[in-house]
């Protein structure tokens, strides 16, 4: 239960770009329920070691999340978690070809939220009281969609499936000189008991958007009750039609739920 009365259920479901090498899959994703954090990251493919770095940006994500805009704690935070990923490869098996690359890092986008207490006063209806805040950061092409009562509220932080065309700004976990050029998107948003957040990697969120401009929306509430071997089945088909692309995907339901 989080301090301000309000719980998240959760589901989560992963497909990798080939579903027969489910190692290889460079999406991460990390969610702590009694503190209301979840993060999901994505794992750029040109880059070596980038699935090791995602997990490394998403479990710090939920264990000790930055301010990225506190420019020096974020600066701290990241340089803590590049040394990690320095310590954690081993690129002893490396090709001698792959070795020059590995100067330029691994690259991961990422995306957290977390549900915080929303001031209110005795004037705010009771609706208003039960709220929380939805607060989030991201950098890239992972996305969120608020949805109540069936509907999108809110996407964050893309609007647009034609966005989801152009490359992503990524994190990247060898210092190249580039931090300055980094911006993160921010989200400060009122929740209640009843929506649902819908986090996924950019395939899916590509589709959804594709989706809702097309005047067919995805029914997101649709895959909760859904086996993950089903919803597998599911983009299996979507790839096959190319209604999606071939890529690792993932996506992570939380329902917000108020006092028990």
């Amino acid at each position: 239960m989080l301090k301000h009365d309000l719980a998240l259920d959760w589901r989560d479901f992963m497909l990798a770009k080939d579903p027969e090498f489910p190692e290889q899959n460079q999406d991460a994703w990390r969610i702590d329920v009694q503190r209301g954090i979840v993060a999901i990251a994505d794992g750029v493919a040109l880059g070596l070691f980038c699935r090791q770095w995602a997990r490394i940006l998403t479990d710090a994500a939920v264990e000790d999340p930055p301010d990225p805009q506190d420019a020096a704690d974020m600066a701290g935070w990241l340089a803590r978690q590049r040394e990690t990923w320095s310590r954690s490869i081993d690129a002893s098996r490396l090709a001698w070809y792959q070795k020059p690359k590995l100067r330029e890092g691994a690259f991961s986008t990422l995306l957290w939220i977390r549900i915080l207490p929303r001031e209110t006063s005795p004037a705010d209806s009771a609706a208003e009281v039960c709220g929380g805040r939805l607060c989030g950061h991201a950098i890239g092409d992972g996305c969120l969609f608020l949805v109540r009562d069936g509907a999108v509220v809110r996407r964050f932080p893309i609007e647009s499936a034609a966005e989801l065309d152009n490359p992503p700004l990524a994190l990247g976990s060898v210092d190249l000189g580039r931090d300055g050029l980094l911006r993160f998107e921010h989200l400060d948003q009122t929740c209640y008991p009843g929506d649902m957040i819908v986090l996924c990697t950019d395939a899916l969120a590509q589709w959804g958007l594709r989706q809702e401009e097309s005047g067919q929306p995805p029914q997101w509430e649709h895959y909760w009750n859904m086996p993950e071997e089903t919803w597998q089945e599911e983009i299996l088909a979507l790839r096959a039609d190319r209604s999606i692309r071939r890529d690792d995907t993932t996506l992570l339901l939380m329902r917000v739920e108020g006092p028990a």
